[in-house]
């Protein structure tokens, strides 16, 4: 009996011995399958950027979605510097369309406030950027490739920008007391047509800092943006993509918007 006993023992202690080294094979195994497909996952997103209609896909959500994913591949800049981009093509165009060189002076119902251009311009970019974040509702139609790049179309919701505007319109009309003509006080006579626009700017900021929503086109609306393609086949965002997105994705009508 004492030998039987020994004998079962002798073979739960082999057992034993076997089983780690099996173990351990089989994580070997586990561990090369893991390398390859990273390796292989690795290669497919490299190939992606040679895929226009990704990288559209991509610098679409930059825009509208805030997101990040290949934008250092895809536009040359970190996340930090695309966001001060968008900000500077607004802030731009903002002193482009009508002459921010001077401040304004705010006054209704006791409150009194002097905004300088930057911080009009500025407080407008930041708007207009988060604005067009609220659109979720696109896709991409069509992809035209030739040998320098690709032509895409883009099919979209938009933004109403005279609605917009008249919203801006009705938010000073709403403010008691306030002075139009004290407000432009700083801008010289024969500017103060075009400086009303700049009202309509510091309302907007304003308006977003309270939580509005820019209104919608009824319907959706179609552009086209354009890719460069390197000389490693890869596709890029242009300085000129941006333009074309933002340009694309709103319409200065008198639609009312939704």
């Amino acid at each position: 009996m004492k030998r039987k006993s020994k004998l079962i023992t002798s073979s739960i202690i082999a057992t034993l011995l076997v089983l780690p080294l099996a173990g351990c094979g089989q994580s070997d195994t586990t561990s090369k399958e893991s390398e390859q497909n990273t390796k292989a996952e690795q290669k497919q997103e490299k190939n992606s950027l040679e895929n226009p209609t990704h990288v559209a896909e991509r610098y679409l959500s930059y825009i509208y979605d805030g997101k990040t994913a290949e934008i250092e591949e895809i536009t040359g800049e970190d996340s930090t510097d695309f966001k001060e981009e968008q900000k500077e093509f607004f802030y731009d165009r903002a002193g482009s369309v009508t002459p921010i060189e001077y401040p304004l002076i705010i006054e209704y119902d006791g409150f009194s406030e002097l905004y300088t251009p930057d911080q009009i311009k500025d407080e407008y970019a930041t708007a207009m950027v988060s604005y067009f974040e609220q659109i979720d509702d696109y896709s991409i139609t069509e992809v035209e490739e030739n040998e320098n790049g690709a032509e895409v179309t883009v099919e979209t919701e938009g933004l109403a920008m005279n609605a917009l505007a008249n919203q801006a319109n009705s938010y000073m009309d709403s403010l008691i007391g306030f002075d139009e003509n004290l407000a432009l006080s700083k801008y010289p006579s024969d500017t103060t047509q075009k400086a009303n626009a700049v009202l309509q700017f510091w309302a907007m900021g304003e308006l977003y800092q309270q939580g509005n929503k820019a209104p919608m086109l009824d319907q959706d609306i179609s552009y086209t943006m354009y890719l460069e393609k390197d000389s490693q086949g890869e596709y890029k965002a242009t300085e000129d993509t941006m333009s074309d997105v933002y340009s694309g994705s709103k319409l200065d009508t008198y639609e009312e918007g939704q």
